[in-house]
């Protein structure tokens, strides 16, 4: 198995990818695959791997052993070429005979301003369509720009080895909720209008965009978050059961309608490297939204993401109905950096008549060594999806198009400033204290 990473010395390789493929590595130390990482720096095999070492220390869910390290290292060739330069493809076409390599997986860990070069390079590869190819989000700069690379990679690669990633879809408790959901009569009988007030899904980060500035900038979290990621998260929390995924979440995002939506900007965001001094981008994006069908009948979804926030965390929340003097039931699924449930159902006070108080079950999965030792990174899952050809965890084109269509057609309206909280919101979020 060859996988090739054209971006491997960017952000996303550095944090991300390499410490996945140690990870998988370190679990089945499988001698029979070949990583060719490209880039457009001029390093050495040592520089490369010495560039990559104190990532995975840090970011690596099992701990870094020197030893297995520097078999791994092994597996790995850097490769220097200009993605731009159509000559260097050839040369990338002769290196790879030269090494015997045929089918392989090509990942894209690049801005998709580059995605044009790329696939017009891979014309200059041999028996292109023996290979498979992962691009990452964003998939285009807009909507018309996705048509036009999808047009491309299809003209060139058959449909099923082409992965769109969402490495959202890989986390563990996101994969959890069609098991709680639909494998619990107590929720499954319970999952519509008729019990739900309310839904609210959370996506916050106490950083700011770091070294992303151009590409920030141009995007903002509608784009950045709430396009894919968050309803990726939506769509499955609604959706039917159904043995087509995709198709099941599509019936919802053509269903789905945005209500209300309030956009801010964090203060000191214009003085960030490569933003526009004058930029109206928004750095936190809280929408209502409604699912015009039977079962979701006037039901308000919330959905909030931001930067530069008091905490970081991911967390849906779903408000049930109250009945007559007594307060709500409550389910809380935590997704990051939490892993776990809680739900909040009422009782009777002890020794009171008829006072009722609420108590909590509050299940926290990665508080467990054990759990945390078995549970793969996104990543790590996304990888054994593709070098094994499953596709469910991907998201599909057609999600993909309809989601960029739907936040291109809203009317931004200005973003107000805030400073690590937000002054105006849309709902009254609930706030779950935990113990850990």
């Amino acid at each position: 198995m060859t996988l090739t990473i054209f971006g491997s010395t960017g952000d996303l390789s550095l944090r991300k990818l390499f410490p996945a493929l140690y990870n998988l590595y370190s679990l089945k130390k499988d001698a029979d695959f070949k990583i060719i990482a490209i880039g457009r720096r001029n390093l050495s095999h040592h520089q490369f791997i010495d560039m990559i070492r104190p990532k995975i220390c840090e970011y690596a869910r099992l701990s870094f052993d020197e030893d297995i390290f520097n078999e791994f290292s092994e597996h790995i060739v850097y490769y220097q070429m200009n993605l731009t330069e159509a000559d260097d493809y050839v040369k990338l076409n002769g290196f790879y005979h030269e090494n015997q390599i045929e089918a392989q997986t090509f990942y894209l860990a690049l801005s998709p301003r580059f995605f044009h070069s790329v696939i017009e390079g891979f014309k200059r590869l041999d028996q292109i369509e023996r290979n498979n190819v992962v691009i990452e989000k964003p998939f285009g700069i807009n909507t018309a720009d996705m048509i036009d690379i999808n047009h491309k990679l299809m003209q060139l690669f058959p449909k099923d080895h082409v992965y769109y990633i969402d490495h959202y879809l890989g986390k563990e408790m996101i994969q959890n909720i069609k098991t709680i959901r639909f494998k619990n009569a107590l929720f499954k009988n319970s999952w519509n209008h008729e019990m739900i007030d309310s839904i609210q899904i959370s996506a916050l980060e106490a950083d700011g965009i770091l070294n992303r500035g151009a590409y920030y900038d141009a995007s903002g979290a509608l784009k950045d978050m709430v396009q894919n990621h968050l309803l990726q998260i939506l769509t499955i929390l609604t959706m039917e059961e159904s043995e087509n995924q995709h198709e099941a979440q599509m019936q919802i995002l053509k269903k789905l309608r945005i209500n209300q939506i309030l956009l801010g900007q964090y203060s000191g965001y214009r003085n960030e490297k490569d933003v526009d001094e004058h930029s109206n981008t928004e750095t936190y994006a809280e929408l209502q939204c409604f699912i015009d069908n039977e079962r979701w009948k006037d039901v308000p979804i919330y959905i909030r993401t931001g930067k530069k926030l008091k905490k970081r965390e991911i967390v849906v929340i779903v408000k049930f109905k109250a009945l007559e003097g007594s307060p709500s039931n409550l389910l809380e699924i935590k997704i990051q950096p939490t892993e776990g449930v809680y739900l909040q159902f009422n009782i009777k006070k002890p020794g009171a008549k008829d006072q009722i108080e609420t108590v909590q079950m509050d299940f926290c999965q990665s508080c467990v060594e054990i759990n945390r030792i078995n549970t793969p990174e996104a990543y790590e899952r996304l990888f054994e999806e593709v070098f094994h050809h499953q596709r469910e965890y991907f998201s599909s084109f057609e999600q993909i198009l309809f989601s960029s269509s739907l936040i291109e057609s809203i009317q931004k309206p200005k973003p107000f400033i805030y400073d690590h909280s937000i002054p105006y919101s849309l709902t009254e979020w609930v706030e779950i204290p935990h113990n850990y």
